[in-house]
């Protein structure tokens, strides 16, 4: 896309000499991907149950003799009215981390911890990764433009003002071709179920792929029209879910990855941005008690 308002659309072209077996997937980069992906051919319920990856918890290593100056104990007194007030309904806060010393930035880390939601996104230039922390609700983003910053909400602005950027349905709709059957009438039903979206609809409107009958040119135009921007978040927990977008407002392909990282459901959701994302209300109540119990860990 030309305007630089605009969130950067991945390029879909293929490359010269490369042949994908299987045209729903991108070679050349870590599994899951791709816009939509094969569910698997088998249907034993403990098979796709899959067996999670036992990770033992980071211990926080703050540094030998550490102690919070002003500037890192004013930071987390912030951050506990700005967890409290997010808690309570209030608007989203922001909290600046450049102007903290290396070693209040990364003791701030280590008391917050790595969560279960990670993702990326490119908006006006800027390549933004993300990362919530141990209290859902609480975002570290760092920006290549040096930014650094910690965010309080349900999901950081960022992500929001990427996904507003993209393009509005209808889309035009190419004409079939051979091999294509039940590709058109999915682009037409997305296509007006995301014109017609607002937020007052409660729901999102979920297309489940692992149950519809797709043909490889159907794959192929439902990668063409709709395409993958560059707004990527992993959701960890059992297994892992991947909500990325396409290149359409309120169109978002979700993928449901067991914990043999065998994708069980490949879903297209339209709506606001998909729940497996965001945190809760109930999410920040709960962090804004444990953030209670780290401060007073920490700083006693």
């Amino acid at each position: 896309m030309s305007d630089p308002e605009l969130i950067p659309v991945t390029s879909l072209d293929p490359t010269p000499g490369l042949v994908r077996e299987n045209p729903m997937i991108w070679t050349g980069e870590e599994q899951p991907r791709g816009v939509f992906l094969d569910a698997g051919e088998t249907d034993d319920a403990l098979a796709l149950l899959g067996m999670p990856s036992m990770l033992r918890p980071a211990t926080p290593r703050l540094p030998v003799g550490f102690e919070p100056g002003p500037l890192l104990r004013g930071r987390l007194e912030q951050l506990r009215r700005a967890v409290a007030s997010a808690a309570a309904g209030g608007d989203g806060h922001t909290l600046e981390m450049v102007d903290l010393d290396a070693d209040s930035r990364q003791s701030l880390l280590e008391m917050l911890g790595e969560g279960e939601v990670s993702g990326s996104v490119t908006l006006d230039g800027v390549r933004y990764t993300i990362t919530e922390s141990v209290l859902p609700g609480v975002w570290h983003l760092t920006g290549s433009d040096g930014s650094q910053y910690l965010e309080v909400a349900s999901i950081p602005s960022v992500i929001t003002r990427a996904a507003a950027s993209l393009r509005k349905a209808p889309l035009p709709l190419p004409p079939g071709g051979p091999g294509v059957m039940n590709a058109p009438a999915l682009l037409a039903e997305i296509n007006q179920h995301a014109a017609a979206w607002h937020p007052g609809i409660e729901h999102n409107r979920v297309l489940n792929f692992t149950l519809l009958p797709t043909s490889e040119a159907d794959q192929q135009m439902l990668i063409d029209v709709l395409g993958r921007a560059e707004l990527v978040l992993d959701s960890g927990g059992f297994g892992n879910c991947r909500v990325m977008a396409t290149t359409v407002r309120h169109v978002w392909a979700v993928q449901y990855v067991n914990g043999m990282g065998k994708t069980i459901m490949d879903t297209i959701e339209i709506g606001r941005i998909p729940d497996a994302a965001l945190a809760a209300r109930q999410d920040l109540e709960d962090s804004a008690e444990r953030l209670a119990e780290i401060l007073e860990t920490y700083l006693a």
